[in-house]
């Protein structure tokens, strides 16, 4: 199974420290997140990884090469003009191919076992991995008997940034800019299409100067 990483975006919200250094290429514990990542996906059992690039996307490439330091095959889907996370995949079509794969988030920290969705015999169109909301009044989603609902009135969930997917949601669809959530997954949720599981782990989408000083502080490599 492919694993796509989504590293195109611009890190705004971590400025100054993205005007030079793409976003998934901060450092925790001496590491990139992006590379974090990648040698948890090789552990995982994952071989091939496609990553899509817009915003210093030749640094990364610079950075990660081809994949044989990591004893991977990484592919770019390079961006001209950002397409957003839902963009990103259809544009990557071609290099996806026919087989469900599993999308992450470039700028993820997570001890989620990433082998679970390698053997996990999926039915549905997508199967989403949700996180118990802790941040805001309300979630975006819930879930009953492993199905994705959106149409409670008090929703306990939120989208973790990991995702299992079958490439038919993308078929003859147009490039164009468009979000995972909002424009390929929630109209298929409202027809009972997505399962979902409840993860308890970690699992930090690093979106300010402090989260990434507190991740720093709070791991250690093993």
């Amino acid at each position: 199974m492919k694993a796509f990483v989504l590293a195109a975006g611009f890190g705004s919200r971590l400025r100054p420290l993205t005007d030079d250094t793409p976003k998934p290429l901060l450092k925790v514990k001496g590491k990139s997140l992006i590379e974090w990542n990648l040698l948890k996906l090789k552990d995982a059992g994952f071989e091939e990884i496609i990553i899509n690039t817009h915003h210093l996307g030749e640094k990364i490439e610079t950075e990660l090469g081809d994949g044989k330091k990591y004893d991977l095959k990484i592919k770019y889907s390079r961006e001209s003009k950002i397409l957003g996370t839902g963009g990103a995949i259809l544009n990557a079509a071609d290099l996806i191919g026919a087989d469900n794969f599993l999308l992450i988030s470039g700028d993820l920290w997570t001890n989620y076992p990433f082998r679970r969705l390698i053997e996990f015999n999926q039915s549905s169109l997508a199967h989403m991995v949700l996180v118990r909301n802790k941040t805001k009044v309300m979630g975006d989603v819930d879930l009953e008997k492993n199905k994705v609902i959106i149409d409670k009135d008090l929703k306990e969930f939120t989208f973790s940034g990991i995702v299992k997917i079958n490439p038919k949601i993308i078929f003859k669809k147009e490039i164009k800019k468009m979000e995972l959530w909002k424009h390929l997954l929630l109209p298929l949720a409202r027809d009972g299409l997505i399962s979902g599981e409840i993860f308890n782990g970690s699992c930090l989408n690093i979106n300010s100067k402090n989260d990434l000083d507190g991740l720093d502080s709070a791991i250690s490599e093993r």
